[in-house]
C-alpha cells in the first residue's frame, strides 16, 4: 500500500470526526461507500438512509464534543484497507475533560479513485460510563 493511500485513510478519518464535531451530515455521509455499516454500542446501520438515522440518533452524544483519531495503523493494497485507530472525545463547552475513549475497527474501499468506509466498528474503553 501506498504512503498517499494511508495518508487519505487518515485525512478520510478525520474529516468523519469533524463532519460529527460540527454536525454535518452531507460530509459525513461523503466518507460512506452507500452499502456501509456502523456497528458500535447503539447497534448495527447498513446502507444510506441507516447510516443518516445513526447520524440522528447519535444527537447529544456528539454535539458540543471533539472527536480526536489517532494511532492508525493502516494496511491493504491499492482497492481495499483495513485500518485500526484510537478515538478520543472531548468535552469542548464546559470544561476540557475527557469523555471517552474507544478503538475504531474498520474495514475500506476505493471506489472512482476515491477511499470511502464500507465498515466500522467501534468499541468503548470499559471506563465510559453512558
Amino acid at each position: 500500500m501506498k504512503a498517499e493511500d494511508k495518508l487519505e485513510i487518515q485525512e478520510l478519518t478525520a474529516r468523519y470526526a469533524n463532519a460529527m464535531d460540527d454536525t454535518d451530515l452531507d460530509t459525513w455521509m461523503s466518507t460512506w461507500d452507500s452499502n456501509g455499516i456502523w456497528k458500535g454500542g447503539l447497534g448495527e446501520f447498513q446502507g444510506s438512509d441507516k447510516l443518516r438515522e445513526l447520524f440522528a440518533a447519535l444527537g447529544d452524544r456528539i454535539k458540543n464534543r471533539r472527536h480526536v483519531m489517532t494511532n492508525f495503523v493502516i494496511q491493504g493494497d491499492a482497492r481495499e484497507a483495513q485500518q485500526r485507530c484510537y478515538m478520543l472525545v472531548y468535552d469542548r463547552v464546559n470544561e476540557p475533560r475527557l469523555i471517552a475513549s474507544g478503538v475504531y475497527t474498520d474495514r475500506l474501499i476505493k471506489s472512482d479513485g476515491r477511499w470511502k468506509f464500507l465498515e466500522r466498528r467501534v468499541v468503548l474503553d470499559p471506563s465510559f460510563k453512558p
